[in-house]
């Protein structure tokens, strides 16, 4: 969704984080003789929970059950928000989001039509994704952790890092005999446990998280073997899109 209009609505065009991202950032709505600007408030999957002025006022907020149903929605000024799920629209008269090539039922959780790539999007054809915090299907054919911020906490999420832990500064390490990355190393409880950025590795996948953690070695020096968790952040191959903005 880039623009909407229709019949006594202002035209509102729509913001997104990154180039390639579908989560909202903002939202600007022009009338005849004025214009607003709103900015979107999203959870870790990039789904807005708040909308709010450009003097921080509460316009819109709603709660959502995990797979995306409504539990409570508040219109707090007359604003109709209907972006849900990353790449999702609400159609308020049968309470379906459209997905692009699906239409997507939040009360079941499920697509309510078969994949259009059949078994490529995988093996159950009407699965909305595994985890419904941490992946996304933006446009309704396969689903993905794309996002760097997506990715960054599933990675946390894994460590049981506490959401609200501050984030430290991000080292860079050359290892000409294992593979160049990035390292955010987290002091948890007397343990240190590692977030790790490949850009690329020499299977051709795109950029990706590693969890690891300090049973033996140390992610920080070069050339040393260390105690990386099995799994990559994403799965797919294709990896983090928006990995030069790090949004």
């Amino acid at each position: 969704m880039i623009q909407e209009t229709g019949p006594n609505h202002p035209t509102s065009l729509y913001i997104y984080t990154d180039q390639n991202s579908y989560e909202p950032l903002a939202r600007i709505d022009k009338g005849c003789e004025d214009e607003r600007v709103m900015y979107f408030h999203t959870d870790l999957n990039g789904c807005p929970e708040e909308l709010t002025d450009a003097n921080g006022e509460l316009l819109w907020e709603c709660s959502f059950q995990l797979w995306g149903k409504r539990i409570h929605e508040i219109e707090h000024e007359s604003v109709e928000q209907n972006l849900r799920y990353q790449g999702q629209y609400l159609d308020r008269e049968t309470g379906l989001h459209y997905n692009t090539f699906r239409y997507y039922d939040p009360d079941i959780g499920r697509f309510t039509q078969p994949d259009p790539i059949g078994l490529a999007g995988g093996l159950n054809l009407y699965q909305y994704a595994p985890n419904g915090l941490t992946w996304i299907d933006p446009i309704g054919l396969m689903c993905s952790i794309t996002s760097f911020k997506a990715a960054f906490r599933e990675a946390k999420r894994r460590l049981r890092i506490p959401r609200n832990t501050n984030t430290p500064k991000p080292i860079k390490v050359y290892d000409n005999k294992y593979e160049n990355r990035t390292v955010w190393e987290y002091k948890v409880d007397g343990n240190k446990k590692y977030i790790i950025l490949h850009e690329e590795d020499k299977f051709g996948r795109g950029p990706h998280f590693h969890t690891a953690d300090d049973l033996h070695g140390d992610p920080l020096k070069s050339k040393v073997r260390y105690n990386q968790h099995d799994g990559h952040i994403p799965e797919n191959m294709t990896g983090i899109t928006n990995i030069k903005g790090r949004k």
